[in-house]
């Protein structure tokens, strides 16, 4: 035989053949698994069982018994044919399926067979008549005319496996083949889009949300594999063009290589009018190879775990797409029904309601889809040969064909066909506005099967099932090619059926109750969903009760379907969680907190306020310093004993959450448990929770009635106390996973301090919770109720975190906004996390979730970790929280201060109400300079596009520079610090780089409104651009786990040392206040002084006899003059003032100061006149006893001299026997009841007088705590100094003339200290506060004085360590002035000084008898 010669292309056939040839065998093969794997597993058993006990024709050995056992069904397969070849094979599986009763699925396996055994006997025929065709003879040319054509011919048929076969629409691959198909491409799928380390279910939340190149760079993929990183970028930013995400390059390549074939052959083949215009079916033939979008998805769908397929399906819901109901296995004929997966979808929608006439509109607010009961409408073609789109006419029902809900054919790029849809039943709801432009007026789920329903019946059956209506779309010119078995079997049904016959018009059965048809032929998409809207409305007005996907699960199990959260750890999770919530309904809802969490409750608070006045002092009262802080800590010991005793007598509740978030941490049940836990607590609560709240609603607009009526104030009152009641009850009522996590984390706080035992409870809880996080959950930072952040168990969480991932650098990102600014949307768009964990609630306090970084970016970005900081919405609605003034501050300046980058989020242009917390941060940062804190902040405003006008922009960004800085500088001034020029030198801040804007997020009117591809587009800009600010930002300043937990330490620490500032709402209130408070001093003092004199006046008139007795009300008289004609100042000033209003809220404040200062000043000075007086008065009365009194003792010594035989008395005897006379007649010198004042504490009042006068000072407590361990006061210019003009410090380069005015001024002052002491000892009036009072007015007028004088302003801080100062040293000279003065005006005291001078003359009288004896 003559060798023939193959060409290039004939070699190509020739290899096309091989690989044609593999195909047959790998068909025959996967026949075999797909019946094989329709086995459930103890049939499985069974058909290995009987394989080894048949009888086999003579020549074949039975499998061994041993390797059957470990066999699963591929490997089976591969048994079976090498065991048996191909042919015998067959045989031999379908007499085993006989022998198990499985015949249908023997007869199969039949049919299979001969599809299989056809397909293969033509393709030999072709393929002897080619071998023919090759070997008729040696001539070349002869060769290279006929092989063109067959390889045309070959390639119309079939094509290469190396290439992305595209099938058209219409004759995607039967159900016979469905599964060669699948089994033919996914796993090339896997590999080019590499994800084949992920199949199957193996691709994690952390995976998805891995801060990558993609997200960090915002480039276009460049390579097949990098397209399921893009997708899930644009997932995350609800960028609905994922639909349309392909590899270009391949494009770009095939049309470079397909535009070469034809040149070069058109040069050789166009040379006729027929070979132009005769277009040969060779030449329409494509090659793609672009990877459908579609099935970029649905491999990700397959490798995502179940935690990661909720989120897939969760955003895929947001952008308004349709999500997976029934999904075929790619390598099996096996169904799924991904239930769990969509547990978490939530919708919000409004329904009309006819109440009679009346229509009522009622809302749905994030609703779980998955329990909710609503009609079920399905799509569902029949015929191959359909042209129009299910897909396209259900989008114009659902959004009017402005959004694409269901994927359809018309893909306007690459490749135009999907591998793995084939089969799938996808699902979208319908969610009505309560608008009359309402396509229905409730909310209903669609369906679509994708294929033709012939070849996938248990999808079709399963849908007839649970659908109120059916809608079939097929043609008449393929009606005598369908199954009939399908019609007819809609037909018999009661249920609905609409037909839509697309070559039909003009055919509309309006009458009929439940089958319709409907000819759409030369419709158009408007009057086809019009005709399809009304048919749906009255067809559905009399269908059957709704379903709820739930309920359809129990048709899912009918049908032998796989329901993910079957699996054991969803199904024991699951089991676990239903036992905590039947727990929970055994407690009425709104005591569940208090009986059930009690850690938490009142104990957890009362011990936050005792912890922060530890701090604060703010009720020391007249206390020392460190006996109130001894007090308060054992305060705070009690209550913890007593959270220690609800640890140790654990309720079945928190015992069975421990134990269950302790267990299989290796499968993540925790988890399936945590996650199923949160949906029936959802569940639990939404309808009281939604009772409430609308009785909250209806109550507050009747109380802004009452104030607009001007209603008494009873009737007002009643209001608002009912308000104040159902605002309690909602915040009782309020409960989520966050809160049993924090009930977890007070457990450990209580055995850390109250138990001396370390215990396995004690030491496995932070890991639990550092498990948690590290899986992406996250952990609350400060409770949000108590305002206070639980250091203990936050420490020991980050140090589990530490030990299990390495203390890895972390860059802390916190987020900053008002409530309903669209902050958690944002950051869930951004990086997918989900802070908000209670049901119709907002986030509560402060939560963190750890970020990975990809491995190959860490270096690049310098940190292994983005750590975000998510707090609670400011000046929030009051039914959501009740927060005081300073908790808002504490909560804005603890979650600025953690973070290298601040994002603060503004709804749109209004930056006045952030302006006035960014204020009070500002003061706070500049108080706590040993922290050294300089974040960066990023302004984002929500809402509004970036104006391209590029002057209008700079002036609106100058405008915002200008207010911050203003901002910035007042704060300044007001504390004090001299480097502080701008913004910018205190929060870092660029005008041209950290201003960020966001689009509206909706494009539309939701709820059917799909996201805003500018929202989407600027989102991930804004992602770019954190992740570049986070690249440049100082290595020194991104902290270590362990050195951030020190950070949060330190930063709480100073926030609770801090009691002034966060007070106020901005710094206007700030230097209204400052102002308010300098000219209260100057009134007080004035009364004080007027006092004073007045006191000394009364005093010279009591010595001089002039007055003998006091009432009060004479003293009143005096003072009542001086005291109106300063409150008349004072309600001049309030009323008068540029600041008044801001003042009127301390107007009453001041008032009752006011009040109580008259009254204390008249209660001193009358104890002093009634103690001189009455000191006066004993006096007389003293001297009046003294002769009766020594009487008394001459005559005991004459009695003790004339005793016989007395003898001489030493001086101890005789002091004995003085002492025992002075008892016994002593009481005859003083009147029956004599009134004891109690002794001021000098010490404490000393305390309380700075505390007061200096409490705008950072950490004031400590410095007037060690104020003994101070050094004696010298000036530091650099800290006691600053200019008044340019507000620079002078420190060494001060000019001598001004150095000399500050000495001069300091000695003075301490000079003037000393002659007011030694005044006020010369007066002998004893001690009295206002002379504490008189120092600190000299200091002020003299400090003042002096700035006046010079070019320099004194600090506070100089004015305080020189009050500290002469304040200790004038408290030693009061305590002797009032030791003096107790001595000379009580009697008690008085008569003890003669004490020694009576018994003096007590000794000279007895020796004088002794000589007279």
């Amino acid at each position: 035989m003559t060798e023939v010669v193959f060409t290039p292309k004939g070699k190509r056939l020739r290899k096309f053949l091989r690989i044609e040839l593999h195909i047959m065998g790998t068909t025959l093969k996967a026949c075999l698994l797909s019946i094989l794997e329709d086995l459930i597993e103890e049939e499985l058993v069974k058909f290995k069982f009987q394989l080894t006990n048949i009888d086999l024709a003579e020549g074949y050995n039975h499998v061994p018994r041993g390797t059957l056992q470990q066999a699963n069904a591929v490997k089976l397969a591969d048994l079976l044919i090498q065991y048996y070849g191909e042919e015998y094979s067959n045989t031999v599986t379908q007499q085993v399926l006989k022998a198990i009763n499985q015949r249908s699925l023997a007869e199969k396996l039949c049919q299979s067979m001969e599809k299989v055994g056809s397909s293969t006997g033509k393709s030999t025929k072709k393929t002897n008549k080619r071998k023919q065709e090759t070997e008729a003879g040696p001539d070349e040319d002869k060769i290279k005319q006929k092989i063109p054509k067959k390889l045309r011919n070959l390639f119309n048929t079939k094509k290469n496996v190396d290439e992305s076969t595209s099938y058209p629409r219409d004759l995607q691959p039967s159900s016979d083949k469905e599964v060669t198909v699948k089994n033919q491409y996914f796993p090339q799928l896997l590999k080019r889009l590499n994800l084949e380390d992920y199949y199957p279910k193996k691709m994690n939340k952390v995976d998805s949300f891995l801060i990558n190149k993609t997200s960090f760079l915002s480039i276009q993929p460049r390579d097949e594999k990098e397209l399921p990183y893009h997708f899930l970028e644009k997932l995350l930013v609800l960028d609905c063009h994922l639909r349309y995400l392909v590899y270009r390059s391949n494009i770009d390549t095939i049309s470079s290589v397909s535009q070469t074939l034809t040149t070069t052959e058109s040069e050789s083949k166009l040379s006729t009018f027929e070979d132009f215009f005769i277009i040969k079916e060779a030449y329409s033939t494509t090659i793609q190879t672009c990877i459908h979008p579609m099935d970029i998805q649905m491999v990700i769908f397959h490798c995502a775990d179940d935690f990661t397929r909720q989120y897939i399906l969760t955003k895929l819901s947001i952008c308004q797409f349709a999500l997976p109901l029934l999904v075929p296995n790619p390598f099996n004929s096996q169904i799924e029904f991904p239930l769990w997966s969509l547990k978490q979808v939530r919708r919000s929608w409004k329904e009309v309601e006819k109440i009679g006439w009346e229509k009522k509109i009622r809302s749905y607010d994030n609703q779980l889809i998955s329990w909710q009961p609503m009609h079920i409408v399905s799509f569902i073609r029949i015929g191959k040969f359909v042209s129009t789109s299910k897909s396209q006419i259900l989008n114009s029902l659902l959004s009017k064909g402005k959004h694409d809900n269901f994927f359809h054919h018309h893909f306007r790029e690459g490749n135009k066909s999907c591998l793995l849809m084939e089969g799938i039943v996808e699902i979208c709801w319908f969610c009505p506005g309560g608008r009359a432009q309402d396509r229905f007026e409730n909310c209903i789920a669609f369906t679509n099967l994708h294929g033709n329903a012939e070849t996938h019946e248990k999808q079709v059956k399963f849908l007839h099932e649970v659908s109120s209506v059916t809608v079939i779309l097929l043609s008449m010119s393929d009606i005598e090619k369908m199954n009939n078995s399908i019609l007819h079997e809609f037909w018999n049904s009661p249920k609905p059926l609409v037909c839509l016959f697309e070559n039909v018009e003009n055919i509309m059965d309006e009458n009929s109750a439940h089958k319709v048809r409907i000819g759409i032929k030369n419709l158009n998409k408007v009057e086809l969903a019009e005709k399809m809207t009304a048919t749906l409305t009255r067809l559905l007005k009399k269908s059957s009760s709704p379903c709820s996907l739930s309920n359809c699960a129990n048709i899912a199990r009918k049908y032998k379907f796989i329901i993910d959260e079957e699996q054991r750890d969803c199904q024991e999770a699951g089991r676990k969680a239903d036992f905590i919530v039947d727990l929970l309904k055994k407690v009425k809802l709104s005591q569940i907190k208090q009986k059930l969490l009690p850690l938490q409750g009142q104990l957890w608070h009362d011990w936050c306020k005792k912890d922060k006045e530890l701090y604060q002092l703010r009720e020391k009262g007249y206390r020392s310093i460190d006996q109130y802080k001894n007090e308060i800590e054992k305060e705070k010991q009690k209550i913890r004993c007593e959270q220690y005793h609800n640890v140790i007598n654990l309720n079945d509740l928190m015992r069975s959450l421990i134990e269950n978030l302790q267990s299989h941490p290796e499968t993540h049940t925790e988890l399936y448990f945590l996650q199923g836990l949160s949906m029936l607590i959802d569940q639990l609560t939404m309808k009281d929770l939604e009772k409430l709240h609308q009785r909250y609603r209806f109550l507050l607009t009747q109380v802004q009635a009452e104030k607009q009526k001007q209603s008494k104030i009873d009737s007002f009152r009643h209001w608002e106390a009912e308000l104040e009641d159902v605002s309690k009850e909602i915040s009782d009522s309020t409960l989520g996973i966050e809160h049993l996590l924090r009930e977890v984390g007070q457990v450990y706080e209580a055995l850390e301090e109250a138990s001396s035992q370390t215990n396995a409870l004690f030491l496995s809880l932070p890991q639990m919770a550092a498990d948690l996080m590290i899986s992406g959950a996250p952990i609350e930072l400060m409770d949000g109720d108590a305002s206070y952040v639980p250091l203990k168990w936050v420490s020991a969480v980050l140090d589990k975190v530490s030990e299990k991932l390495g203390d890895k650098r972390v860059f802390v990102l916190s987020v900053l906004g008002l409530q309903n600014s669209g902050k958690s949307t944002l950051l869930n768009a951004m990086f997918g996390l989900q802070f908000s964990l209670s049901a119709g609630k907002c986030t509560r306090g402060a939560y963190m979730q750890l970020l990975k970084v990809e491995e190959l970016l860490r270096e690049q970005l310098g940190f292994d970790f983005v750590l975000v900081v998510d707090s609670e919405g400011l000046q929030a609605a009051p039914e959501f929280i009740n927060k005081a003034q300073n908790e808002e501050n504490e909560l804005a300046t603890f979650v600025i201060g953690l973070g290298n980058l601040i994002l603060i989020n503004i709804f749109e242009k209004n930056l006045s109400k952030i302006q006035d917390i960014l204020q009070i941060v500002v003061h706070a940062f500049l108080r706590m300079k040993q922290l050294n804190i300089s974040p960066r902040c990023l302004f984002v405003h929500q809402n509004i596009e970036e104006i391209i006008d590029t002057n209008q922009s700079m002036e609106r960004r100058r405008w915002l520079q200008e207010r911050l800085d203003k901002m910035a500088l007042d704060a300044a001034r007001y504390e004090q610090c001299s480097d502080v020029c701008q913004f910018s030198d205190v929060i870092k801040f660029d005008v041209k780089t950290h201003i960020h804007y966001v689009a509206h997020l909706w494009e539309g009117h939701p709820p059917m409104a799909p996201p805003n591809p500018c929202y989407s587009q600027n989102v991930q800009q804004l992602k770019s651009r954190i992740l570049k600010h986070a690249k440049e930002e100082c290595r020194g300043s991104i902290l270590k786990i362990s050195e951030l937990k020190v950070r949060i330490r330190d930063l709480w620490k100073a926030l609770l040392n801090e009691n002034f500032i966060f007070r106020f709402r901005n710094t206007q209130e700030v230097l209204a206040m400052h102002k308010l408070e300098n000219i209260y001093s100057r009134w007080s003092w004035e009364l004080r002084s007027y006092m004073l004199d007045l006191q000394n006046q009364l005093i010279k008139q009591i010595q001089d006899e002039e007055v003998v007795e006091f009432q009060r009300s004479s003293v009143e008289n005096l003072v009542v003059e001086k005291h109106e004609t300063i409150r008349q100042e004072i309600e001049k000033y309030f009323r008068e003032d540029k600041d008044r209003d801001i003042l009127a809220q301390w107007k009453g404040k001041i008032e009752d100061g006011w009040k109580n200062l008259k009254e204390e000043l008249i209660v001193e000075t009358m104890r002093k006149c009634e103690a001189i007086i009455s000191g006066k008065k004993m006096q007389a009365l003293l001297n009046e006893q003294k002769v009766k009194f020594e009487h008394k003792l001459l005559e005991k010594i004459r009695v003790i001299a004339k005793f016989p035989n007395s003898k001489e008395f030493h001086d101890n005897e005789l002091r004995d026997m003085f002492n025992k006379v002075w008892s016994e007649n002593s009481s005859i010198l003083l009147p029956p009841a004599v009134p004891f004042a109690k002794d001021p504490d000098i010490e404490i009042e000393l305390e309380n007088i700075l505390l007061e006068h200096f409490k705008q000072h950072p950490n004031i407590v400590n410095k007037i705590r060690y104020r003994d361990t101070r050094k004696t006061f010298s000036i530091n210019y650099s800290k006691h100094v600053i200019t008044s003009q340019k507000f620079q410090v002078y420190g060494p380069l001060m000019k001598e003339s001004d150095k000399d005015i500050i000495n001069k001024t300091t000695a003075q002052i301490m000079e003037m200290v000393k002659e007011i002491i030694h005044k006020r000892e010369q007066q002998n009036e004893g001690y009295s506060a206002s002379y504490f009072h008189e120092i600190l007015w000299v200091i002020h007028t003299e400090t003042e004085a002096a700035s006046q004088r010079g070019t320099f302003m004194l600090t506070t801080r100089y004015k305080l360590e020189l009050a500290l100062e002469l304040f200790q040293e004038a408290a030693n000279h009061f305590k002797k002035m009032h030791i003096a003065f107790k001595k000379a005006n009580n009697p008690v005291l008085n008569l003890e000084t003669k004490k020694e001078e009576f018994f003096t003359n007590f000794k000279l009288s007895y020796k004088n008898c002794q000589n007279i004896g």
